[in-house]
């Protein structure tokens, strides 16, 4: 499944390639984006404050964004951080916590070497948005890492085990992503934002590939 997505995102962004002559030439993003970083636990006893992500070296992901400022005539919010959200809160909070613990998620990613998955940055995408009669946008840098496909079918199976249903959580509905910026506030899928090769507004130059 995950070899037709990758032939599926292959084709998306040649297509972009040819019709756009739009480049980020921060793709390059230095290899401050490659520097492993340390887990961190997120495990709040509180509403929508457990979740997984996998944390990345900020100055490079930085960079993507003051250029998208400028190509875009915006000026973003951002969070000073850069990460990609594996489990989001209301997929714990809503499903995985009726049958599993957040210390259970993160010894399946430590097990799994979350911190170390290979990855590789795709391009820079913008979804839209219309909120309180207000359209806000956010932008992102789409990312292709399939351990973290892996990840999430391991927290699924785990889940089955303790006696939860298959259907209850889908591990492929997914879309890897660091979030650059946003007018307003980040939007998601629950907002109809879908963050996939399909958003890009701008290819990446060929830069450093963490293999």
């Amino acid at each position: 499944m995950r070899a037709i997505q990758w032939v599926f995102i292959t084709a998306l962004l040649t297509s972009c390639a040819t019709q756009s002559p739009k480049t980020l030439s921060s793709a390059h993003y230095t290899d401050e984006v490659f520097v492993q970083v340390p887990f961190v636990s997120h495990d709040e006893n509180a509403p929508f404050k457990s979740y997984l992500a996998m944390n990345f070296s900020y100055p490079g992901f930085q960079a993507l964004l003051k250029e998208t400022e400028a190509r875009e005539k915006v000026t973003l919010k951002n969070r000073g951080e850069a990460h990609i959200t594996v489990i989001t809160p209301p997929e714990f909070d809503k499903v995985l916590s009726k049958k599993i613990s957040i210390q259970e998620i993160n010894a399946i990613a430590a097990k799994m070497n979350l911190q170390g998955s290979h990855f590789h940055p795709l391009c820079v995408g913008k979804g839209k948005a219309k909120i309180k009669d207000q359209e806000q946008s956010t932008y992102f840098v789409v990312m292709d890492s399939e351990n973290l496909f892996k990840i999430r079918k391991a927290i699924q199976e785990l889940y089955i085990s303790h006696g939860g249903k298959a259907s209850d959580f889908n591990p492929d509905l997914f879309y890897p992503h660091v979030t650059l910026g946003y007018t307003d506030r980040d939007l998601h899928y629950e907002d109809g934002v879908v963050k996939d090769a399909a958003s890009c507004i701008f290819t990446l130059e060929p830069g450093p590939h963490k293999k």
